[in-house]
């Protein structure tokens, strides 16, 4: 990696070992990345969680809303049937478990087949779920894991989400292995304990890959190790909006946090991803930002330096 005055934004896909923060993983990459400006991550992964953690650099990090609101993302998750702790992960204490017997002698002898019908059925599309409460989602500024922690048990509303694709991958009974596919914001620890409850009984996460966000996945991932060969990502290529083109005089204006009409963009490119443009200059084709379109106006989401 060379340095330059303005180096482009970049992204990095990390490859989270289970056991540490995704902050550590910041931690550990800092020293060699700190040159081309911040550094921050895309999705915190819990630290028994592995897997795919996107990290953001010289101003890429800001993309994190788009990152987090874009891209579906795919997770293989590891969960026990018949036991439920107070995170719905192994880092937490059990509260509950199930001695039935239909637990026992029914469920044990259930056929993947069989759970992946019922399953689907259920859950593939809109899905609706509250945040658990030792998640990152916040109130009142502050993760709901902390309240929860120190005694207090935030609920918040359901919020709708998106199930695109349920695989039960493995089933080795009480352990049961199911790979989703979901919109972001989706909590899988409570899509797990949501699936045990469909199938009769409670459950928990043992463990969690993020196999994929969007593009990035798993085999294209670096290890977790800093090295400075580590594969950059152009942020176009991680989240494909349409382009638009600016002439150099306009591309100085809208630097400048100019708000500028749309009769004086140059030429517009739709692209995968509608919810922004990139906008670049006609000649150097070099990304200065991120805006949309809105009543005529080209309005700036994300400014880079140029």
């Amino acid at each position: 990696m060379t340095q330059n005055q303005n180096p482009r934004p970049f992204i990095i896909n990390i490859n989270k070992p289970a056991g540490i923060t995704s902050y550590d993983v910041i931690r550990k990459w800092k020293p060699l990345l700190k040159k081309f400006g911040k550094v921050g991550h895309f999705g915190t992964l819990d630290p028994f969680a592995d897997g795919v953690l996107m990290i953001g650099v010289g101003g890429a990090q800001r993309l994190n809303d788009y990152i987090h609101d874009c891209l579906p993302k795919t997770y293989l998750a590891k969960g026990r049937l018949g036991v439920e702790t107070d995170t719905g992960g192994p880092d937490g204490e059990i509260i509950q478990k199930d001695e039935s017997e239909y637990l026992k002698t029914v469920m044990s002898q259930f056929e993947i087949e069989f759970i992946q019908k019922k399953l689907a059925s259920k859950y593939i599309g809109e899905y609706w779920q509250s945040p658990h409460k030792f998640s990152a989602a916040k109130f009142q500024g502050k993760p709901l894991h902390q309240w929860a922690r120190e005694g207090v048990e935030i609920k918040k509303e359901q919020v709708r989400r998106e199930v695109y694709e349920l695989e039960v991958v493995k089933y080795e009974f009480p352990e049961l292995w199911i790979r989703y596919k979901v919109s972001s914001g989706t909590y899988i620890r409570t899509l797990f304990r949501d699936c045990a409850i469909e199938l009769g009984t409670i459950g928990m996460l043992d463990g969690l890959t993020r196999e994929e966000v969007g593009g990035s996945n798993l085999h294209n991932a670096v290890n977790f190790e800093p090295s400075p060969e580590a594969e950059r990502m152009e942020i176009d290529h991680v989240l494909p909006f349409g382009n638009i083109f600016l002439n150099e005089k306009r591309s100085k204006l809208f630097a400048n946090g100019v708000k500028l009409r749309e009769d004086q963009i140059e030429r517009i490119e739709q692209g995968t991803l509608k919810a922004a443009y990139w906008v670049r200059g006609l000649e150097s084709n070099r990304i200065l930002g991120l805006a949309a379109i809105e009543e005529g106006l080209l309005i700036t989401k994300v400014n880079f330096p140029v």
